[in-house]
């Protein structure tokens, strides 16, 4: 049975275009006309391009499957309750599309907007302090959240993080049902195994943004005796009226055309995975790609030295500021996953043939910027050593104020991955990185605090 779904986005006051699934069980996405002859019209992906033909089955799906969040049994749930096949990405979104992530949104046709900017004075319901504290332990002790707490994220259920909004006062709050008020932050609550990782991924957003790259904000709460982290949305603006709107942004993976099981290189082929010259390709798209590629240049190094080899398609992103005005949006999601034993080494991407930090030396990091576009020896040589200088530098500045708690570890994974990492391309170790403590893997558990 043909099914036709209409595509928001949040800003434009009609739909953008149509989500098709025909009589076969094929899908189709086109553009209405009126979107294209709009001068302020942005495409939904980079993937999806604006053009007047219809998209086939292969980039719509890839594009819209990716809506879906990743947790398969909430979303089971729905297939089994309306007798759904999993592949039936325009059925489930029927139902699911409402709450996508982002500015977008896919709903019934004809029906009104979903999405639409909140007014902080009105849209919004406040949450006691005694609520937020009993949502942050049914998050921690991964339970279903309290009756009544309206999640704003696509599959509700269970989870390990909440978006909320912050009011002018600092208080938070929920968008009021019905309102389809955005939210502006994100509060992201560890495990009992993984305690402290509120406090570390702070303090990687922190080294990151000591960097000078361009960084989520982010602060560490303690709420009911947890340290969660508190993350301001970077997706989130104020219009001239004052009220919380969406900016449009869509993470490698969508922009890409990958399937959210592709986002890491290892699970590709050639031609269809998460590597450097699909990346490559994403930044080709943006307002300044050298700019750009300079600072992918400098996060890959960031990443290498305080050892997150988590930077998979769906946590880099770009930010659609306007026709023309696409950016890489802020670092986020960042953790030194390699202070966790049971996690793999291995990187989402490789840095030309190495796989692992061990394996990278200056043939691999020269054949890395040549997929970037620097062909020429003597650039490469001049970019491996400028940037992988600058960025030791700094972090070797905040080696000292990790040394209390549980950054403690992670200090002394930075200097190890330095002395590992900056000889074998060709420049000197910093002095605060040299004499510290050996890291050892494993050694003192993973967030297992008192």
């Amino acid at each position: 049975m043909t099914l036709s779904l209409d595509v928001r986005l949040d800003g434009f006051p009609q739909p953008v275009g149509d989500l098709v699934r025909h009589d076969g069980g094929g899908l189709t996405f086109t553009y209405r006309r009126e979107h294209l002859r709009n001068a302020a019209a942005l495409p939904v992906s980079l993937s999806l391009p604006l053009v007047d033909e219809p998209y086939g089955e292969g980039p719509t799906r890839a594009f819209f499957n990716n809506l879906l969040q990743e947790r398969d049994g909430p979303l089971q749930d729905l297939i089994d309750r309306e007798d759904l096949d999993r592949d039936d990405i325009v059925g489930i979104l029927f139902y699911l599309g409402a709450d996508c992530a982002g500015a977008l949104s896919v709903l019934p046709a004809g029906a009104p907007p979903a999405k639409v900017p909140g007014d902080l004075a009105t849209d919004y319901a406040p949450i006691s302090d005694e609520t937020l504290a009993t949502i942050i332990l049914a998050l921690q002790q991964n339970r279903r959240l309290p009756d009544g707490t309206a999640d704003p994220s696509p599959l509700a259920g269970i989870q390990s993080k909440i978006a909320l909004t912050q009011l002018p006062n600092g208080a938070f709050a929920e968008p009021r049902r019905g309102s389809g008020a955005p939210t502006t932050h994100i509060f992201k609550v560890p495990d009992v195994r993984h305690r402290e990782d509120a406090l570390l991924e702070a303090a990687a957003l922190g080294l990151s943004r000591a960097t000078g790259a361009p960084t989520a904000e982010a602060e560490v709460l303690t709420i009911a005796g947890v340290d969660v982290l508190l993350a301001k949305r970077f997706d989130r603006a104020l219009d001239d009226r004052g009220r919380v709107v969406r900016v449009h942004q869509e993470d490698f993976a969508q922009a890409l055309g990958l399937p959210a099981k592709l986002k890491y290189q290892r699970r590709g082929r050639p031609g269809r995975r998460f590597d450097v010259a699909a990346i490559a390709s994403v930044l080709d798209w943006t307002a300044d790609p050298a700019l750009e590629r300079r600072r992918f240049i400098d996060a890959t190094l960031f990443d290498l030295l305080i050892g997150n080899v988590d930077g998979h398609a769906k946590n880099h992103a770009v930010l659609h500021l306007g026709p023309g005005r696409t950016i890489v949006a802020p670092r986020y999601d960042l953790l030194p996953t390699r202070l966790d034993p049971l996690l793999t080494d291995e990187l989402s991407y490789t840095v030309g043939n190495a796989e692992r930090l061990t394996e990278i030396d200056a043939a691999a990091f020269d054949a890395f910027l040549a997929q970037l576009g620097s062909v020429r020896s003597a650039a490469q040589r001049r970019l491996r050593i400028e940037r992988l200088d600058a960025v030791a530098v700094v972090l070797a500045q905040f080696l000292a104020t990790l040394d209390q708690g549980p950054t403690k570890r992670l200090a002394d994974l930075i200097a190890a991955n330095m002395r590992q990492l900056l000889p074998a391309l060709g420049v000197e170790v910093p002095e605060a990185a040299r004499d510290r403590d050996a890291f050892v893997e494993g050694g003192g558990g993973w967030g297992l605090g008192s």
